[in-house]
């Protein structure tokens, strides 16, 4: 049977159960793919696992185990984000919008004291460190994390990490939609307590379980949570893979940052070869461009991008000097939030499993520039102009910038254009083909060098203003 002859069967069952997918004690996602996360907070707090998931990670219902409980539809953040709630919940304060950076306390950047943890991080294996420090110390039992399917290693799947090698496992980042949150039924059935290594989305669906299962909740003891530009559809590997040429039978492994820091995409065959996917690395030949081809329609309406209610929020360091150089390779950037995610670094550095260097003091560090434009200014405007339209958008207590520029403004048309472009799927082949293709190699060229440009004409009007 085909995926949609698939969904239809399920929502003919739920219609003959008498449960309409629209129901307000479900999850939005079932009825409005558009606002849908793909978190998995509703399958980790159904007490009945009476929901499952589609091959695209959408919520699917089990009609006959629903018991109209509501939890699902409780824990759901994906049709609306209260700020200034999550803000008093997590911060003690109701401010609904301190800058694209959130509430910090302190800003480091550093990596992995273990030179396992550092050569196999995407940058510099800060957040497996903390996670490894927790789980070594026994301040927790396990870890949510992430791995590719050892069957279908094209897929990343969540899991829960409990050793050294399953963190080593785990290590590397996976820009796919992944849900997270749906380990919390897993966790249900066990003891012990946990760690979780997240997304902003699903950080907002774990402090909305803070409320609704307290009890569920407190398994998790810390959440290490991950900046996040905009997640990639499932589809994304299987048709990279096809572009290039390469059988999925052929491959043991794929990998989205492979090989020498920043990484690049790559996939391991089973005779051991390794096939990369594009030319130059992951952030100038690849993420940068196949976001705007792949990104989901809920990622594209996300305020947040810097994890704003995790306890730490950990991102690459991608601060450049006044030459373009980055000044940390192979580094993190660490915010300190809460006194929960103080006590862990502070422990985590005491007990040598971290290496910092304290950049509070550093503007520089402040913000995160292409994040901060993607989900600082482009995604409120976005928001806005597809409400005016009468589009279903998330509903958020922040407003639109009142700044926002002609560019700005323009930048977004052109962004939300491409991005619908990309759900044609010969469209999006044809130019993911030629963006990871030779023929893309002049135009990273040119990329590479209008960027050093503007970083060396930034130097030099500074040292003339000086």
């Amino acid at each position: 049977m085909s995926s949609a002859a698939t969904e239809h069967a399920a929502d003919d069952a739920a219609a003959a159960a008498g449960i309409p997918l629209d129901a307000p004690f479900l999850s939005i996602g079932f009825s409005a793919h558009e606002l849908c996360t793909r978190c998995g907070s509703c399958i980790g707090v159904c007490p009945e696992n009476a929901i499952e998931l589609d091959e695209r990670k959408f919520p699917r219902l089990i009609p006959e185990r629903c018991t109209r409980c509501g939890l699902c539809a409780v824990v759901c953040s994906g049709a609306e984000v209260r700020y200034a709630d999550l803000s008093e919940q997590v911060f003690g304060n109701r401010v609904a919008d301190s800058g694209f950076d959130g509430q910090v306390s302190k800003i480091y950047v550093g990596h992995a004291a273990d030179e396992r943890l550092r050569s196999g991080g995407a940058g510099g294996g800060l957040a497996t460190a903390l996670l490894w420090h927790l789980l070594r110390t026994g301040a927790v039992d396990g870890c949510m994390a992430t791995r590719m399917n050892g069957e279908r290693p094209w897929e990343a799947e969540p899991f829960l990490a409990a050793t050294l090698e399953d963190l080593l496992a785990s290590q590397g980042s996976r820009y796919a939609i992944i849900p997270m949150n749906q380990l919390w039924s897993q966790m249900r059935g066990q003891s012990g307590k946990y760690a979780a290594a997240i997304l902003p989305c699903q950080t907002h669906g774990f402090r909305l379980l803070q409320k609704a299962d307290p009890e569920l909740a407190s398994r998790v003891t810390a959440v290490v949570g991950l900046f996040c530009g905009g997640s990639l559809e499932p589809v994304l590997a299987r048709e990279m893979l096809a572009v290039r040429g390469i059988r999925r039978d052929e491959v043991s492994d794929f990998k989205f940052r492979g090989g020498k820091w920043p990484g690049q995409m790559q996939a391991v065959l089973k005779d051991g070869r390794v096939r990369p996917l594009h030319y130059s690395n992951y952030k100038d030949g690849a993420y940068n461009y196949l976001t705007s081809l792949y990104m989901p329609e809920r990622c594209q309406t996300c305020l947040d991008g810097s994890n704003e209610y995790g306890d730490v929020a950990v991102s690459d360091a991608w601060t450049r000097d006044e030459q373009g150089e980055y000044k940390f390779k192979a580094h993190s950037r660490l915010l300190v939030r809460t006194p929960r995610g103080a006590e862990l670094v502070r422990a985590a550095q005491e007990a040598g499993d971290i290496v910092l260097h304290d950049v509070s003091a550093d503007p520089n560090y402040l913000t995160h520039r292409l994040q901060t434009r993607r989900k600082g200014s482009l995604a409120p405007l976005r928001v806005e102009r597809w409400r005016k339209a009468g589009r279903r958008v998330p509903a958020y207590d922040r407003g639109t910038p009142d700044d926002a520029t002609f560019k700005e403004r323009m930048m977004e048309r052109m962004s939300s254009a491409l991005l619908r472009a990309g759900k044609w799927r010969p469209f999006r082949i044809a130019v993911m083909g030629l963006l990871t293709s030779v023929w893309a190699v002049p135009l990273i060229t040119v990329r590479l060098w209008l960027k050093k440009r503007k970083y060396l004409r930034r130097a030099k009007r500074k040292a003339s203003a000086s």
